[in-house]
């Protein structure tokens, strides 16, 4: 047998790993539902609504959400093409994060500056040249920035430290995913990819215990503590196929057992929880019960109250209502000085349901899906760094003209 013919048999068993029926293309209904149970933990949170004392995990349920979903991405274009670009990759990115983000940064540092002081704006500018960069979470951590205790106002763009945590995963998981998944003899892609999630979950767990107790802000921020929940989320892409359909009674049982774990969290965790430490690895686990039922139970056994359509719609805009909440929460709070009564974080509820409707039908969900960015990705690129860009402008300008 010819060195060739062996290279071609090679290949053939590689695409029989990671098969493009295993991998296809799937909406799932119950992965929109987490996402709005997620966004409306955190803005209920924020909002100070009663009984919703633990709502700031929401956050983590994201990023197993995200682990998950472009986890999916990635094996999906692997099985079908033999290969996953990494400029695809982040040109997809961009699309998603950077209109509507760049849009929201520069719109709360004119509303900073406007309806609270110079001072709050100057400071809040100052982040904002962090948060363009995607090390915001960095920033906030080197400042001491206590999420529950903080002696100062939080800053109006505090929400972008867990964009932060995601892109500084993403600038390593695409690549890493590429050297696992490359034909070789020693070991299946599927039993490489398995094997390093699992060190990655075990590692960045044990990190995320051990720096809760020594150094609480950076555990709250660095992607290193949180790095387990992404993969986790990939973990569950990656044994989808194993899981697909395979018992469907069983997979509703996860799910509302998983559901029923995180309403359980969101009731007895506060803002005395140590955090993240130990305590996020039950709502972080209880996640992924409910994606891996969902998983067993099969695309077509999913019930009506996952699928009914106000869930579905704020899953769809949670994206753009994360981005928006925090800014119109945080500045009508610091601009009333005395604590806002309930009646009135309803309200503010209400308008960022709003607004962040207007962003995801205006900036975010056309640019996300627009056919020709998707077919000229140099173009893509160059729009991000002109996003950037403007956002450095905006910031300067403000710094010095006040």
């Amino acid at each position: 047998m010819t060195s060739l013919q062996t290279s071609e048999l090679d290949a053939k068993a590689y695409r029989n790993e990671l098969n493009a029926e295993d991998y296809r293309a799937e909406f799932r209904p119950d992965i929109q539902a987490l996402r709005a149970l997620a966004v409306l933990l955190v803005v209920l949170y924020h909002a100070g609504i009663p009984g919703i004392h633990g709502g700031f995990f929401g956050v983590d349920v994201f990023f197993v959400v995200s682990g998950f979903v472009i986890t999916n991405v990635l094996l999906r274009e692997r099985a079908s093409k033999g290969t996953a670009s990494i400029p695809g990759f982040y040109v997809r990115r961009i699309r998603r994060i950077l209109p509507a983000a760049t849009v929201v940064l520069i719109a709360t540092v004119f509303a900073t500056y406007h309806w609270l002081s110079f001072i709050t704006g100057a400071s809040d500018a100052e982040d904002a040249k962090y948060v363009a960069l995607f090390v915001g979470n960095f920033h906030f951590a080197s400042t001491g920035t206590q999420y529950f205790t903080a002696n100062q106002p939080p800053s109006t763009l505090q929400q972008y430290w867990s964009l932060g945590v995601e892109e500084q995963f993403y600038l390593v998981w695409p690549v890493l995913f590429l050297i696992l998944t490359w034909p070789r003899k020693l070991f299946s892609p599927v039993t490489r990819l398995i094997t390093a999630l699992l060190c990655i979950i075990g590692f960045s767990l044990a990190w995320c215990i051990v720096e809760t107790s020594q150094n609480a802000a950076w555990a709250f921020f660095s992607p290193l503590t949180h790095a387990w929940e992404l993969a986790l989320g990939a973990l569950l892409a990656v044994l989808g196929p194993e899981l697909r359909g395979r018992s469907p009674r069983g997979g509703l049982v996860l799910a509302y057992l998983g559901v029923g774990v995180l309403l359980l969290c969101t009731w007895f965790y506060s803002s005395t929880t140590v955090w993240p430490g130990a305590a996020v690895i039950l709502p972080v686990v209880a996640t992924g019960v409910v994606i891996a039922g969902g998983s067993l139970r099969g695309v077509d056994n999913f019930g009506r109250f996952v699928k009914f359509a106000p869930i579905q719609w704020i899953g769809n805009i949670s994206y753009s209502l994360y981005l928006v909440h925090w800014p119109i929460i945080a500045i009508a709070t610091q601009y009333a000085i005395s604590p806002l009564p309930l009646h009135s974080e309803v309200e503010l509820v209400a308008l960022s349901f709003v607004a962040s409707a207007a962003l995801y039908y205006t900036i975010e969900n056309p640019i996300r899906k627009s056919k020709w960015l998707k077919s000229h990705r140099i173009a893509t690129f160059a729009i991000g760094a002109l996003l950037i860009g403007v956002s450095f402008v905006s910031i300067y300008w403000h710094l010095s003209h006040y």
